[in-house]
């Protein structure tokens, strides 16, 4: 048995017992849902070679997974009623994540090269600003951090552990996925250069990531980190979404809408040509935002982070025709 799956196994009911045919039997977890609790051990699971069925003849509860693919909302449901923890569901989806980058079903010719992920830990002289302003830090270059975070939008440290270090004009954003930090990106004190982030993230890193593995029907997705944090959305760190990235967002189409809020300038122009090319499975909203406002992050600043998700998602659209026109106008004012 896989380990994957036999970590499965291994969290079932201790009083389980098998059938002949292999189905094994105990008590469903889940009937409390929508039923008195069981008794009559009616809950059945089948190990197949690439995966496990399971079936519950009192509640109808179903679900099921196959190796190479991820867990569905009805088996991490399951899975939390069989008592799996927080951290240890993490940690198992992160055994998915890590065989799904290393076996590959595209074909040779498309087949996407996954690199073995590097997972990069925060330098130790970077110190939370939260816990700093506490101990009423004096550091000029702290002073700094703070004069940038509050003229740009001091709402940053209240959705962020946002960290920065001595001798440093920029701040870190720490990078978490499965619950644990994966990696960190710098963002600099200033907006006069084209590199204003430095990004030590693993490959195909989407930033947030861990909202993809909530139960939500809506997921906002934006270019940028402070983006991403102002509605807690997720991020795709670049001008267009990588073949590498869209393999991590493209399996969570079937279960929630993935709605991209393109900045209004020059790159937002180019995820929308994307996304229309390539013909992606996913949502652009075109807020009816004032003239100058560009991204999510200025609009949370100038509306607050409710009415600004408000807008967002009544500004929808699927239709890859209206998408077009509708860019016409939402790109006007820097054409």
């Amino acid at each position: 048995m896989h380990p994957i799956l036999e970590t499965i196994y291994n969290i079932l009911p201790p009083d389980k017992k098998q059938r002949n045919n292999g189905w094994i039997y105990f008590n469903c977890p889940s009937c409390y849902h929508t039923e008195n609790p069981d008794t009559k051990h009616r809950g059945n699971i089948l190990f197949l070679e690439d995966g496990f069925v399971y079936q519950c003849f009192n509640c109808k509860f179903i679900c099921k997974f196959t190796l190479g693919h991820f867990l569905s909302k009805e088996t991490t449901l399951w899975l939390k009623d069989l008592g799996i923890s927080d951290n240890e569901l993490n940690n198992f989806r992160a055994m998915i994540q890590e065989y799904n980058d290393s076996h590959s079903d595209t074909p040779s010719e498309n087949k996407i090269i996954v690199k073995k992920r590097e997972i990069r830990q925060i330098p130790n002289n970077y110190i939370s600003i939260k816990e700093s302003l506490l101990k009423g830090e004096k550091n000029p270059y702290f002073k700094a951090v703070i004069n940038y975070i509050n003229e740009r939008n001091p709402r940053l440290l209240g959705w962020s552990d946002l960290m920065w270090a001595d001798k440093q004009y920029n701040f870190l954003i720490p990078c978490y996925e499965y619950g644990n930090i994966v990696g960190y990106s710098l963002r600099k004190l200033t907006n006069e250069t084209d590199s204003k982030y430095i990004h030590f993230i693993p490959s195909g890193y989407i930033f947030n990531y861990d909202n993809l593995l909530t139960d939500r029907k809506y997921e906002i997705l934006v270019e940028g980190q402070t983006c991403a944090l102002a509605i807690n959305g997720i991020a795709y760190l670049s001008s267009t979404i990588t073949p590498d990235r869209l393999k991590r967002i493209l399996p969570f189409t079937d279960n929630k809408e993935i709605i991209i809020c393109p900045d209004r300038d020059k790159a937002g122009m180019k995820i929308i040509d994307q996304i229309i090319d390539e013909n992606l499975p996913f949502s652009v909203s075109f807020p009816n935002w004032e003239k100058g406002i560009k991204d999510p992050e200025e609009a949370v600043k100038k509306y607050g982070r409710l009415y600004t998700i408000y807008s967002i998602l009544t500004s929808k659209e699927s239709d890859k025709n209206l998408i077009k026109f509708k860019s016409m106008k939402w790109f006007s004012t820097i054409l």
